[in-house]
């Protein structure tokens, strides 16, 4: 009985080691997005609260789309609660920074703010 639970255990921990191994670092993923972007693969992360009115996100995105870039919103979660965070999370999240970052820097930082009050006056 305990030689079938602690194996059991050790292929747990094992599958665990493997599954965390599949998801690329923050620097890799930093990477790869400056990669994708050099490729001109565009994606904006827009970033709403669960709250956050959403009426005009198909226009923000047609907008975007016009200019070659594809747009994926997130959730962000109010401060107190509480997110557990993975490799895959923490991979994604470095990406989608690194991705915006660059994409600010080729647009100006108030281009998406324009885009924004564009989409509300269509």
């Amino acid at each position: 009985m305990k030689f079938s639970i602690i194996f059991l255990l050790s292929i747990l921990i094992i599958c665990c080691e493997k599954q965390h191994e599949k998801f690329p670092d923050c620097q890799k993923s930093y990477k790869i997005a400056k990669e994708d972007f050099q490729k001109n693969k565009f994606i904006y992360y827009e970033y709403q609260y669960l709250t956050q009115d959403t009426t005009y996100n198909k226009s923000f995105e047609k907008l975007l789309k016009e200019n070659d870039i594809a747009v994926q919103f997130e959730t962000k979660y109010p401060v107190g609660c509480v997110v557990i965070k993975d490799a895959e999370e923490e991979s994604k999240k470095c990406y989608q920074v690194m991705m915006n970052n660059q994409l600010e820097a080729k647009f100006g930082s108030k281009f998406f703010d324009s885009i924004r009050l564009k989409s509300k006056n269509n």
